[in-house]
């Protein structure tokens, strides 16, 4: 297994749930905007083992880690909505 940033594959999952229910733009240069503004706000969780990918996304069941991943997808949802990177 390599080397990988569960923060990231989490934050994509949020990501993508809360998007479902915005009425922003969810084009790809918009997403990509808010999926890097948003995990620049996230402490990263490497791991290199299947017990260890286990154990974060385990831990990320925990309440409050669910409260910080909303509230720092949100920010940056909001960002890129107010602030879009391309032409509309």
């Amino acid at each position: 297994m390599a080397i990988v940033n569960i923060s990231e594959i989490l934050v994509k999952q949020k990501l993508t749930e809360l998007l479902e229910k915005s009425d922003c733009c969810k084009c790809h240069t918009c997403y990509l905007d808010m999926l890097a503004i948003a995990l620049n706000n996230c402490p990263p969780h490497y791991v290199n083992t299947l017990q260890g990918e286990l154990f974060v996304k385990i831990d990320s069941t925990q309440r409050q880690m669910n409260v910080d991943l909303d509230v720092i997808i949100t920010k940056a949802i909001e960002t890129v909505k107010n602030n879009p990177n391309h032409k509309k």
